[in-house]
């Protein structure tokens, strides 16, 4: 393997990790030597996609909402050897499906606390363990390209990926002393739950997004988890404050 793409010796911080995106992190972070702390609800979930990966793991069962979480999950990266990444993933749709004049303050909130504040929470405690641990480091959020469209009814979703851009350009400028780089991710259409109960809500959206997209096509999990992944590795060592979009030419289509 190329050194420069090799996780060996790197413990690596999945949340959302027990379906869709974080799952292929998972196993393709671990494909590339990383020990992971996978961070879901769900412990039958998480256990079946840990025990596919090839290294050591260590499984943090509970709601990343929850303000214990993050450091539980530092404390089990502890375990395995030196934190060197956080991927956060862990996130949900608008729970509506309405435009911004009929979208609650309730809406806002819900996805809000997950999309966003976890998120804030999990860089937080990842992010001050890495500058503890002087060896730098990697953090990716998985944001989304509606931080960076105007997709309808789903405002409370958009926003928080907008924010998650922001957050991670900060993240990047604060964080770049300490050999730290942060970056965000913005799949397009992939084949997740999330996006499946979206296009469940609402059909003809599928047939749109595909002819949308240069590749005529939704895009599979491994497709977003392997950018991911590779942002976590030293040939992206130059590679900070930057939003990468993979959507299939989607935006490009538009």
């Amino acid at each position: 393997m190329n050194p420069m793409l090799s996780l060996e010796g790197r413990v690596v911080i999945v949340t959302g990790a027990s379906r869709g995106i974080g799952a292929a992190v998972c196993r393709d972070a671990a494909a590339l030597g990383a020990a992971i702390v996978g961070v879901a609800r769900s412990a039958d979930a998480l256990a079946d996609v840990l025990a596919g990966c090839p290294t050591p793991t260590r499984m943090v069962v509970g709601d990343v909402t929850d303000p214990d979480v993050p450091d539980r999950a530092v404390a089990a990266a502890r375990e395995l050897g030196t934190l060197w990444g956080l991927v956060n993933n862990a996130g949900v749709g608008a729970p509506g499906y309405r435009p911004v004049t009929q979208t609650p303050t309730s809406e806002w909130e819900s996805v809000m606390v997950v999309n966003l504040f976890a998120a804030v929470g999990f860089a937080r405690s990842a992010g001050a363990a890495l500058v503890a641990g002087g060896g730098g480091g990697r953090i990716v959020n998985v944001s989304s390209i509606a931080a960076i469209s105007g997709l309808p009814n789903i405002a409370p979703y958009n926003a928080t990926k907008a924010a998650m851009d922001a957050m991670s350009r900060t993240m990047a400028v604060e964080l770049g002393p300490a050999g730290i780089c942060c970056n965000s991710v913005n799949p397009g259409t992939i084949a997740t739950e999330l996006v499946d109960d979206l296009l469940a809500a609402n059909p003809p959206l599928r047939d749109k997004f595909v002819t949308k997209t240069a590749l005529g096509r939704v895009g599979v999990t491994d497709e977003a988890a392997w950018p991911i992944v590779f942002l976590l590795t030293d040939a992206a060592a130059f590679i900070t404050g930057q939003t990468l979009v993979i959507d299939g030419g989607r935006m490009a289509s538009a």
